[in-house]
C-alpha cells in the first residue's frame, strides 16, 4: 500500500504549492506567481534527478530532438496551465478554481471520443454527464439555478479561464507521456525524473526571458520574495517525484483516483488558511466533480 501514501503526499505537495501561489499572486502577479512554480523548483528536480541516479545506478539516458520537441510542447502548455489556474484564483475561491482545472480528466476522455472515434463506457458516460453538471453548478456558484443564467455563465471569463486551464493541463499530460516514451532506460522513475528535470530547464528559461522582456517588475519581485517562491518551488517538485514514483508503484488510473484527496486538502486551505467560505452549491459541485473523475479513472 506504499503507492497510496506517495499519492497522497503528491496531492497534499500539489496542495501547498498552489495555495503559496496564491499567496504570492499579490506581491508578485499573476505572471511571477506562476514563473516561480518553474524557476525555484529547477534546483530540486536536477537534485531528485542525480540523487535517484546515485542511489539506483541508473544511466541517464540521451535526449533525442523529438523528446526535447515533446518536452517542449509539454512545458509550454503546463505554463498556460500554471498562468490560468493563477488568473483563476482573483475569480473564485481556492477550492473552485483549483476544482475547475480537475475537469482535465473529464476533457480528456471527451477528446479522446471526438478526435479518436473512442467509445467510453456506459461509466465513464454517465460520469461525463455527473462532471458536466458539476461545472455548471461551481459557474453559477454565485447565481440563481435559472436557464437564462446557466447560458449565461457558460461563457463567461471565469468559466472560460477554467476549463481552458484544465485543457491545457490535459493536453500537457498527453504531451509529457509521449516525450517519456521517446526515451531509452527500462527504469520509469529515471525517465519520467529527466524528463521533469528538462522540462522545468525549459519553462524557466522561456518563461525567465518572457517576464524579462514583458514584465521585468514581477521578475525582479519574484527574486526578491525568495522565501515564498522556495516553498512553492520545493513542493512542486516533491509532489512531481511523487506522482512519478506512484505511478511506477502502480497503475495510473488508481493513482489519479486516490489523488483526488487534493479537493478535500484544498477545501479545508480555503477555509482554515484563506478564510473562503465556499457556498452548500460549490461544495455540492465540487462533490459531484470528485466523484465523476474517479468514474472515469476507475471506468
Amino acid at each position: 500500500m506504499l503507492w497510496i501514501w506517495v499519492t497522497i503526499g503528491a496531492a497534499l505537495g500539489q496542495t501547498v504549492r498552489g495555495a503559496y501561489q496564491k499567496k504570492l499572486k499579490a506581491p508578485l502577479g499573476d505572471l511571477g506567481a506562476s514563473y516561480v512554480r518553474f524557476s525555484y523548483a529547477l534546483p530540486f528536480a536536477w537534485a531528485w534527478v542525480a540523487g535517484y541516479a546515485i542511489w539506483s545506478g541508473e544511466p541517464l539516458p540521451g535526449v533525442t530532438f523529438t523528446f526535447l520537441a515533446w518536452t517542449t510542447v509539454a512545458g509550454v502548455m503546463q505554463i498556460i496551465f500554471t498562468v490560468l489556474l493563477v488568473t483563476m484564483f482573483s475569480h473564485r475561491s481556492f477550492a473552485a478554481g483549483t476544482a475547475f482545472s480537475k475537469t482535465e480528466v473529464i476533457q480528456a476522455a471527451i477528446f479522446e471520443a471526438l478526435i479518436l472515434g473512442y467509445i467510453v463506457s456506459l461509466q465513464v458516460g454517465i460520469a461525463i454527464v455527473i462532471g458536466v453538471v458539476a461545472v455548471f453548478l461551481l459557474s453559477l456558484a454565485k447565481s440563481k439555478l435559472t436557464l437564462g443564467n446557466l447560458r449565461e455563465s457558460l461563457f463567461t471569463r471565469q468559466t472560460a479561464i477554467g476549463l481552458g486551464s484544465g485543457a491545457s493541463l490535459g493536453f500537457c499530460t498527453v504531451a509529457y507521456r509521449a516525450a517519456i516514451d521517446t526515451l531509452e532506460s527500462d527504469d520509469l522513475v529515471t525517465r519520467a525524473g529527466v524528463t521533469a528535470a528538462v522540462a522545468v530547464l525549459i519553462q524557466a528559461v522561456l518563461m525567465g526571458l518572457w517576464l524579462w522582456r514583458r514584465a521585468p517588475d514581477q521578475l525582479r519581485a519574484s527574486f526578491v520574495h525568495w522565501r515564498d517562491s522556495s516553498i512553492v518551488g520545493f513542493s512542486g517538485a516533491v509532489s512531481t517525484a511523487c506522482w512519478f514514483t506512484a505511478f511506477s508503484l502502480y497503475a495510473v488510473a488508481p493513482v489519479r483516483a486516490v489523488g483526488q484527496i487534493e479537493i478535500l486538502f484544498v477545501l479545508a486551505i480555503s477555509v482554515i488558511y484563506f478564510r473562503e467560505r465556499p457556498s452548500a452549491k460549490e461544495l455540492f459541485a465540487m462533490l459531484l466533480l470528485a466523484i465523476s473523475i474517479v468514474m472515469v479513472l476507475l471506468g
